[in-house]
């Protein structure tokens, strides 16, 4: 057996020695799909009841979020308040507000 391990493009040309079948690369995905046995009207079947259900609690995730947040902001307001009262009073001194009841007593008279 004779071999040239000289080749040049010449000698070849420009033509392409391998083709592919008409329409082979928009019916590949289909001729797999058959190989394997899928059906692909089956499992949409079987995926819509989770895309549905997974729908539905990201809607409620999005909808609870701003309700607990608001009522939790505002049962820290409330604490905040009677802290901050609290605080207040703490700082007066005891003979500071019965001088003011007793002024406050004594004009009302």
């Amino acid at each position: 057996m004779k071999t040239n391990k000289n080749i040049s493009f010449e000698e070849i040309g420009k033509e392409l020695p391998f083709s592919v079948p008409d329409n082979y690369f928009e019916q590949f995905a289909n001729q797999i799909d058959k190989q394997i046995g899928y059906n692909s009207a089956r499992s949409h079947k079987i995926f819509r009841p989770w895309m549905y259900a997974a729908a539905a609690v990201f809607v409620g995730v999005m909808v609870l979020t701003p309700v607990f947040y608001t009522t939790n902001s505002q049962r820290n307001i409330v604490k905040n308040t009677d802290n901050y009262e609290t605080y207040v009073l703490s700082q007066v001194d005891e003979s500071a507000l019965l001088d003011c009841y007793v002024d406050n007593n004594s004009s009302t008279k």
